[in-house]
């Protein structure tokens, strides 16, 4: 197996030979053109750039432009990522900035810097106007399409977990949209990089990159002109990578999770799990049919149904993240393991149940260990790890999360094998510590391995059509 040094040496060797390649193309061609004016020669263009580097007018130029570009970028990020989490939280912000943001992408960038020359009085600030112009609409759109892609299931579980707001957004909202901010960041840099310099040589700004590229073609020094070009070639490359590293540290600081210091669960005083002939309608359709059910302290029922009966929906209206239409449910500080694993998929299965539990890591680990998932599994993204290791943490996280007065299930052993089956069920009976328990499952022998009182959903419903 190829180890990562080997495939990374691998790369490298190959994008040196794609350069070398394209600048023996390059040499070939200003050869068989043979004039300077048109197509000058690589060594012709590194011998301009030395000489351009060892003028400190040079570095004094290159520094003002960057300072430009880099004003109008980190300008347009900082409000397409305020104004994106605005079009998120508030549907009027979104439906008043679509036509801008349509007009702005559409507009081309020569009309940009014709009316920008027309209202600055300080053609310095015109680069930064435009570069911002740019990346604001790429930035916001990126964001938003990350935020969104968050779905309602994560935000369902935070609810019932019980996440402050602050720790929503920062490990559901956050994680999501970082991939689509850093994929416009890395376009962005280049892009304001493009259009600044643009600007810059329209106006003919006065000390920038783009009076100097002005000056070559006055001038008709193609050499000067292919050395500027690399010149903000590298320059864009070092920024985006500057900008790309320092973000996704800042990124990995931000999703740190903290550990707690128990040495042993932190749970909820046990309560009785009730609902009383619940019903629940969803066009025109009767889902709840009157459900009534009671789970005391220290039992567990286990209901089994086909699929469609509705089991899914009434654990729903336990947790509150569905109104019933009737009846009247007993509210509790829940706990839950939802039929999906709901994971956050950047974090490891130990910073997984971190979030809701305060046991320390090292009793994390033992507890992920004692139903089969190694140390080393247990510290990785969980986006990593196989559905069956993915599910018994997701089954940890419900029974360990601090506070929880009864317990949820369904379809708790969904994917597992028969050996992690016996495994986990022994972890989640020593965990019940005497609550509540509610598992809705299509397998008797699930229910067999949680001690579990078996009820057909025919006798929850006490009303009948």
């Amino acid at each position: 197996m190829i180890s990562i040094m080997e495939r990374k040496r691998k790369q490298w060797f190959q994008t040196a030979a794609a350069v070398c390649f394209w600048l023996f193309v390059w040499q070939a061609a200003a050869f068989a053109v043979g004039q300077d004016l048109l197509l000058v020669s690589p060594f012709a263009v590194l011998k301009a750039l030395a000489a351009l580097l060892v003028e400190p007018q040079t570095w004094m130029t290159a520094a003002q432009t960057t300072l430009r570009v880099a004003l109008g970028f980190f300008g347009g990020m900082i409000l397409g990522t305020m104004l994106a989490a605005a079009a998120f939280c508030i549907s009027a912000v979104k439906i008043l900035l679509l036509p801008f943001m349509r007009t702005v992408r559409s507009i081309p960038l020569a009309s940009f810097v014709i009316l920008a020359l027309l209202w600055l009085k300080n053609a310095g600030n015109l680069s930064v106007l435009i570069s911002f112009l740019m990346v604001f609409p790429l930035v916001y759109a990126n964001v938003l399409s990350g935020i969104e892609s968050v779905g309602k299931e994560l935000p369902e579980m935070a609810r019932v977990f019980r996440f402050s707001k602050g720790k929503t957004l920062r490990y559901l909202y956050l994680p999501a949209a970082a991939p689509h901010f850093f994929a416009a960041c890395e376009v962005g840099i280049g892009l304001s990089f493009k259009s600044g310099i643009a600007a810059e040589l329209i106006g003919i700004t006065a000390g920038s990159i783009g009076e100097r590229l002005y000056e070559a073609k006055l001038l008709f020094s193609t050499a000067d002109l292919f050395a500027w070009t690399l010149l903000i070639v590298v320059l864009s490359f070092l920024c985006e990578k500057l900008v790309l590293v320092l973000g996704r540290m800042v990124f990995r600081y931000v999703l740190k999770v903290t550990k707690g210091r128990q040495q042993s669960p932190s749970f909820g005083e046990p309560q009785v799990i009730a609902a009383q002939e619940a019903a629940l309608s969803y066009e025109s359709e009767m889902i709840l049919n009157g459900v009534s059910i009671e789970v005391a302290p220290g039992r567990c029922i286990c209901v089994t149904a086909p699929s469609g009966k509705g089991k899914t929906t009434l654990l729903h209206v336990l947790l509150g993240l569905k109104k019933a239409d009737a009846g009247q449910i007993a509210a509790l500080r829940w706990s839950a393991l939802f039929q999906e694993d709901r994971l956050l998929e950047d974090l490891s299965a130990v910073d997984n149940i971190a979030l809701v539990s305060g046991l320390c890591e090292k009793e994390l680990l033992k507890e992920l260990f004692l139903v089969g998932i190694e140390q080393e599994q247990a510290l990785r993204p969980v986006k990593e790890l196989s559905g069956g290791q993915r599910r018994r943490a997701a089954i940890l996280r419900a029974m360990l999360a601090d506070g929880a007065q009864g317990i949820v299930m369904d379809e708790p052993f969904k994917g597992l094998d028969a050996q992690a089956k016996e495994r986990t069920a022994a972890s989640v009976l020593r965990l019940q510590a005497g609550r509540a328990m509610l598992v809705m499952t299509h397998d008797v022998n699930d229910a067999n391995l949680l001690n579990g009182e078996l009820k057909e959903w025919a006798d929850l419903e006490v009303k009948k059509n």
